[in-house]
């Protein structure tokens, strides 16, 4: 049980990593005479470099979240990519399955979120349509960075406990 929160909070670590990394990469070269130059990529690449590694820092937070939610002894799993319609913007996130009121439930995990919904468990990647059956508010933090521990504290409170 010990090696979980261990390998959470080496997760989290991971996670923080790539997310202070999200802004444009730049890359440096040399020019045809061998002076050094820097390479902004367009802007429609750095788009996608951003959304990706959204993704990435998305599911190395929810295997966080669902090491330290099983070592509460509260089941879960990493979900797949999933639009929440109430987000802060419309990027495609890993969410976490998890059971709310008895109920099969997703939650998209956005990186700097300022809350969490949990939706029924459904096929779709955008949540559009869907009425969520818990909306956790998330404690601010001071460079956008909530850490796994704080979203699994605000979760539990809304999760069903595994039954015996």
């Amino acid at each position: 049980m010990a090696r979980s929160a261990v390998d959470a909070q080496r997760l989290d670590r991971e996670a923080h990593e790539l997310f202070t990394q999200l802004g444009v990469l730049q890359t440096t070269g040399q020019d045809k005479d061998g002076r050094t130059i820097t390479i902004t990529p367009g802007e429609r690449f750095a788009e996608i470099n951003r959304r990706a590694r959204l993704i990435a820092v998305s599911d190395t937070l929810a295997r966080a979240v669902v090491a330290l939610l099983a070592a509460r002894g509260v089941p879960a799993e990493v979900d797949h990519v999933r639009v929440d319609p109430a987000a802060e913007g419309d990027e495609q996130v890993m969410g976490v399955r998890v059971q709310v009121g008895g109920a099969d439930a997703v939650v998209p995990l956005r990186p700097a979120g300022t809350s969490l919904r949990a939706y029924p468990a459904v096929d779709d990647i955008d949540l559009t349509g869907h009425t969520p059956l818990a909306e956790v508010a998330l404690p601010p933090a001071a460079d956008g960075w909530v850490t796994a521990e704080a979203v699994t504290t605000a979760l539990l409170h809304h999760l069903t406990p595994a039954t015996t």
